[in-house]
């Protein structure tokens, strides 16, 4: 797999796109980090995390499930200015999408996804599925095991799957941030900068 589409796109800075962001965008990182190049070895991706945005009061937020803390809530600019309170920003591309439903969500299907994701809030990383996909790559056979756990995709799959939207997985139930950009339905907008 490959994210070809993600080729082309024009690089935007964060500040002058920010008003266009819409709740249910998606944020796809291609990380620079040591665990993110694993992720993209193992998925054959240039992605390596996938976070789900949305507009709270007069901020962008982002909800995610990562490594470190499972499901969290931040605001998207810490992406940008002060990534895991480093003072800088996200080591690593950073590419706005949008699944072409989103402009016509109804209400309460939005509603739902966001509900979705806050009843999620502090599940723990899904530390056992990177294992099974990692150790799947070698062994092949291994499926993926509905859980209470989530990796990056998997909690975007089940937020999604509120409002009635769904994405590929590889056929033995692992979903990796390389099936979300690849979904016909969504769409690259911009490469981040800031």
């Amino acid at each position: 797999m490959t994210s070809d589409r993600f080729n082309h796109v024009p690089t935007k800075k964060y500040d002058s796109v920010r008003a266009d962001i819409l709740t249910a965008d998606l944020l796809l990182c291609s990380g620079n980090y040591p665990v993110s190049k694993i992720i993209q070895k193992v998925s054959n991706s240039r992605f390596s995390h996938v976070g789900l945005l949305f507009r709270w009061m007069d901020r962008v937020m982002m909800m995610e499930s990562v490594e470190s803390y499972g499901v969290r809530i931040v605001p998207l600019s810490h992406y940008l200015y002060d990534y895991k309170n480093s003072g800088g920003p996200y080591q690593g591309d950073l590419y706005l999408a949008r699944h072409t439903d989103v402009e016509n969500l109804s209400q309460s299907r939005t509603e739902a996804m966001l509900k979705r994701g806050a009843d999620l809030s502090g599940k723990r990383y899904d530390n056992e599925e990177i294992l099974k996909i990692l150790a799947s790559v070698v062994i092949g056979d291994l499926k993926s095991i509905p859980n209470d756990r989530y990796i990056c995709s998997e909690f975007i799959h089940e937020c999604y799957k509120q409002a009635g939207l769904f994405f590929p997985d590889d056929g033995r139930g692992f979903i990796y941030p390389e099936h979300i950009a690849q979904a016909p339905a969504v769409r690259a907008l911009y490469q981040l900068s800031y």
